[in-house]
């Protein structure tokens, strides 16, 4: 059903083809281990909805049907899910948008890696505040978490490369992921961020399931 080895060196996989609920999580499972959300979830049901009745803080209660920006998925975990597998039985509108780190880094000044390391972050969560950095890992397994919902730079570096990863994440064409119904995509959540386009006349619904390293 999937190419491991396209998934490691594009990043971002398109599968058709998916009916259920159980076919979703039969594909993550040959991918990785699922992890759960916080909240115990190993699926997510995410339907579209005005935000009024979201948790205080979430995409869905600040931004409603509007665009959701480009963000990292658990970026306010300690080590952010590796793979996010998306579902969408009935096609939809609204398109997923994403764009990847290496497209951003072009837009950078100097060495990107080296800058964000020096770069603190405030997150801050319904569950709580603590400072954080744009990366993590080492070596060829680093990887790169942005959230403009939930992270405020906090030191002079970031409010720095802050600017410049606003300006970048504009400037880059983001690709689009088109719900044509009955379709599962996987991204790699540590080199890619991802957005929503704005929601209308439809009811939006997805399966989301996030997976280990």
């Amino acid at each position: 059903m999937l190419d491991i080895n396209s998934l490691k060196t594009e990043g971002v996989v398109e599968i058709d083809g998916i009916h259920s609920k159980d076919e979703l999580i039969s594909l993550a499972k040959s991918i990785s281990k699922i992890r759960p959300h916080p909240n115990g979830e190993y699926v997510a049901k995410l339907k579209s909805s005005n935000g009024r009745s979201s948790l205080a803080g979430t995409f869905s209660n600040i931004y409603g049907l509007s665009v959701f920006p480009f963000h990292t998925d658990t970026a306010f975990w300690e080590l952010p899910a590796r793979y996010i597998v998306m579902g969408m039985l009935k096609r939809s509108q609204s398109k997923t948008n994403y764009i990847s780190l290496s497209d951003i880094e072009k837009n950078i000044s100097g060495d990107f890696l080296a800058r964000a390391r020096k770069s603190i972050y405030l997150s801050e969560t319904f569950e709580g505040s603590k400072y954080t950095s744009l990366v993590f890992g080492g070596n060829e397994a680093w990887g790169f978490r942005f959230d403009p919902n939930i992270m405020t730079p906090a030191n002079a570096h970031a409010k720095k490369l802050h600017k410049e990863l606003e300006a970048a994440i504009d400037r880059v064409e983001a690709r689009e992921i088109d719900w044509s119904g009955n379709k599962a995509v996987v991204f790699d959540n540590w080199k890619f961020l991802h957005g929503r386009e704005s929601v209308e006349n439809e009811s939006r619904e997805m399966f989301r399931i996030y997976l280990e390293n």
